[in-house]
């Protein structure tokens, strides 16, 4: 009898947190990510309690180059927030990233776009617990020519973060779901020579 007083409240506890979580407003954008509505400081919407923050190695590429593109989410709330771990690429799975030619101001279209399809999470042990103002990330890294960079110019690049998991996949935990939508990352500007 003891044992199932604990289990009660800690199941009672993260109902409560499902329940506040689902109650905040976050806005959410689809397709090509835009700056509208996000706070300029790593890019979170407005009231967002995650934000995506995108980094690359360098400033400036030669045409053959590689490029190593690293991609943070941080939590900005008071409490834990729960991310499902596999951060894989694509519209099926967690991330995207996004290339437009700021002379042209268009964007660059994708020869192969990624999608790695993620498998439902099995149980908790799927989603790795983020404490306020930590950093869950990845890295890609890619020849330019992969991301269609065909010409020399300035390009800037935005990330965007979309949960593949929806909220009745929890198992009880605070998630970041799929119905809160995508998050934008801040834009990164680089430039690439011959």
């Amino acid at each position: 009898m003891r044992s199932l007083l604990p289990r009660m409240l800690e199941c009672f506890a993260c109902l409560l947190c499902a329940l506040v979580f689902a109650a905040l407003p976050v806005g959410t954008s689809s397709g090509q990510p835009s700056a509208g509505g996000a706070k300029v400081r790593g890019m979170a919407h407005e009231g967002s309690l995650l934000e995506v923050t995108l980094k690359t190695d360098r400033d400036s590429y030669k045409l053959g180059d590689e490029i190593s593109v690293q991609v943070l989410l941080i939590n900005m709330s008071k409490s834990p927030l729960y991310i499902y771990a596999p951060l894989d690429w694509g519209e099926s799975a967690s991330l995207s990233l996004w290339l437009k030619d700021v002379v042209s101001g268009k964007d660059v279209p994708q020869e192969f776009i990624a999608d790695a399809p993620s498998s439902p999470p099995g149980s908790r042990d799927a989603f790795v617990k983020l404490l306020p103002d930590h950093v869950y990330g990845v890295v890609l890294r890619s020849k330019l020519a992969q991301l269609n960079v065909q010409k020399s110019g300035m390009y800037e690049l935005v990330a965007e973060y979309h949960s593949p998991i929806p909220a009745r996949m929890s198992f009880g935990l605070p998630i970041w779901s799929r119905e809160k939508g995508a998050i934008p990352s801040n834009r990164v500007s680089i430039t690439v020579g011959e």
